[in-house]
């Protein structure tokens, strides 16, 4: 397969960003501002709130593409949902920051979505935070206590998401590890370490993982669901047997795409989050989905 042509990505995201509404949610001192991208329902004008996804693109918090989950954006607006693509700091926009700060810009998304609330038409009990690798990482400890100071420009609300979802999630990060680089200070990677930081009453959690992840162990998944659960936690795991990484990426696996967007859904219908869809978005069964050979 031919590499992609970096001009040619380029052009493809601008393209979507162009229809997106794209606000700053978070000024920054010594580098470009923060964006969410917000794709809007076709009812945007109704009174009634909706819920809001979140989604943070994957990265080893050094360079990533924030338009890598618009299909899954477009998808829940048209479920009736606000959805953003949101910025965070990478050590490629932002030299010298760290993963600590990109922690912090995903709890000032969460802040930022439930202060403007009412203009959003978004229901502030039902913000989804969405993430994969680096982004599942800091997606899921918006919803914890793991020691990260808050920033102090951030309006006075709950930074907690309603509810997680976890592409092939960064649970750790180890000396000389994936994302270990971006910590000048090694002892500052306890904060990125999810199981250091499991405690009763956190969202509910939903991952997706394939077994053959080679930066994430999926035996390391395991053992952060178990002790979730054992914490009283609701966290399911949906298990992709011979799958690596990037598995659920439209440009991967159509098929696998789907279908991972549709236990999506399902699962934010079964937390109350969405509605009952009125289609047959969930008629697919898994075995329609490629296997690895």
């Amino acid at each position: 397969m031919q590499p992609s042509n970096p001009k040619s990505v380029l052009g493809r995201d601008l393209e979507v960003l162009n229809q997106a509404t794209s606000l700053v949610f978070k000024e920054i001192e010594d580098g470009p501002n923060l964006k969410a991208h917000l794709f809007l329902p076709e009812n945007a004008a109704t009174d009634t709130p909706r819920a809001a996804v979140l989604f943070f693109c994957g990265s080893g918090w050094d360079q990533g593409r924030v338009t890598q989950f618009a299909p899954q954006a477009l998808h829940f607006a048209g479920r009736g949902c606000v959805s953003a693509l949101v910025e965070y700091r990478l050590s490629s926009t932002h030299p010298g920051t760290t993963p600590l700060s990109a922690m912090q810009d995903a709890r000032s998304a969460v802040r930022w979505i439930r202060h403007h609330a009412d203009q959003l038409r978004v229901d502030p009990q039902r913000v989804v935070a969405v993430g994969s690798l680096a982004g599942a990482n800091i997606a899921a400890a918006a919803g914890m206590n793991n020691g990260v100071p808050d920033d102090d420009t951030d309006p006075p609300l709950s930074a907690r998401p309603d509810a997680v979802v976890l592409y092939s999630p960064l649970i750790e990060v180890i000396r000389n590890g994936y994302g270990a680089a971006q910590f000048a200070d090694a002892s500052r990677m306890k904060h990125a370490c999810l199981h250091d930081h499991l405690e009763s009453g956190l969202p509910p959690t939903f991952i997706m993982h394939g077994t053959r992840d080679r930066l994430t162990p999926f035996e390391l998944v395991e053992k952060f669901v178990k002790r979730s659960r054992k914490l009283g936690n609701v966290c399911e795991l949906e298990s992709f047997d011979g799958r690596e990484h990037s598995f659920f990426n439209l440009n991967v696996d159509f098929d696998l795409y789907q279908y991972c967007v549709s236990l999506i859904d399902r699962f934010l219908v079964d937390q109350g989050i969405l509605d009952e869809p009125e289609d047959d978005l969930y008629d697919a069964e898994e075995e329609t989905v490629r296997l690895i050979d």
